[in-house]
C-alpha cells in the first residue's frame, strides 16, 4: 500500500514538474515572439522615418532649383508615408503652402463665362451643334456651374454645379490641374496661353484603391470665353 502511495506521489510530482517546465518554456516562447514583433514594428517605423528624411532632403533640393512641382510631390509622399509623426505633419504644411499660390493664380485665370463649342476625344472632334440651346459654363472662385442657355431668350437654366476641389495626389506635377467631381470622376482643366479657350478632359475616376487613369479615348470638351 505504501509502495502504491509513493508511486502515485512520484507520478504526481513529475506531472507538476513537467507542467511547470512546459509553462516556463511557453513563457519563453511568448517573450521571444513579443520581442521579435516589437523589433519588427520598431524597424518599420525606423525605416519610415529614414525614408521621410531622404525625401524631405529631395524636396529641399527641388526648392533650391525653383522646381516647386517636384518639391510638392516629395512633400506629399513624406506625408503619405506617415501622416501622424512630426515629419509627416511638417511636410503637409509645406506642400499646402506651395500649392496655394499657383492654385490661386490658376483659378483666377479660368474664372469667367464659357461657351461649349467642340466635343470629342483624341479619336476625333466635332463642333457642338444645337439649334435651340447653348451649353454654358460659369466658373467662380469656388464652383463650376453648368447651364443651358436658350438661344432666343438667353434665359439660363442651371443643370448642375461642382465644387472646385483639386485632386490630391503624390504626382502633383502631372495632376495639379485635376479636379474631383461629386460623382468621383476626375476632370483636368487647361487654358490656352491667350486665356481664350478652356479644355475639359476626363482623366479617370477616384476609387477605394486610389484612382483609375484614362490614357486613350478621353472625353473632352472645348469652351470659348465669353465677354461678361
Amino acid at each position: 500500500m505504501k509502495g502504491d502511495k509513493q508511486k502515485i506521489l512520484s507520478a504526481y510530482w513529475w506531472v507538476i514538474h513537467y507542467k511547470t517546465e512546459e509553462l516556463v518554456q511557453m513563457k519563453k516562447y511568448i517573450l521571444i515572439i513579443f520581442l521579435f514583433s516589437f523589433s519588427l514594428i520598431w524597424s518599420q517605423k525606423s525605416n519610415h522615418s529614414k525614408n521621410q528624411k531622404i525625401y524631405l532632403k529631395e524636396a529641399q533640393e527641388s526648392l533650391n532649383k525653383s522646381d516647386n512641382a517636384s518639391a510638392i510631390g516629395f512633400y506629399t509622399y513624406v506625408y503619405e508615408i506617415n501622416p501622424n509623426n512630426d515629419l509627416g505633419k511638417r511636410a503637409k504644411i509645406k506642400s499646402d503652402s506651395l500649392k496655394s499660390l499657383p492654385r490661386k493664380k490658376y483659378i483666377e485665370s479660368i474664372i469667367g463665362k464659357w461657351k461649349l463649342n467642340k466635343i470629342g476625344s483624341n479619336w476625333g472632334f466635332e463642333n457642338y451643334k444645337d439649334s435651340l440651346i447653348n451649353r454654358i459654363l460659369i466658373i467662380d472662385k469656388n464652383k463650376l456651374i453648368f447651364f443651358e442657355e436658350n438661344k432666343i431668350t438667353k434665359e439660363l437654366k442651371k443643370i448642375k454645379s461642382e465644387d472646385l476641389i483639386f485632386l490630391s495626389t503624390v504626382n502633383e506635377d502631372n495632376y495639379s490641374n485635376e479636379f474631383l467631381f461629386s460623382d468621383n470622376q476626375i476632370w483636368w482643366l487647361g487654358i490656352d496661353k491667350n486665356n481664350s479657350q478652356l479644355r475639359q478632359m476626363n482623366t479617370g475616376e477616384k476609387n477605394k484603391d486610389g484612382r483609375t487613369e484614362i490614357v486613350c479615348g478621353n472625353s473632352e470638351l472645348y469652351y470659348t470665353r465669353l465677354e461678361n
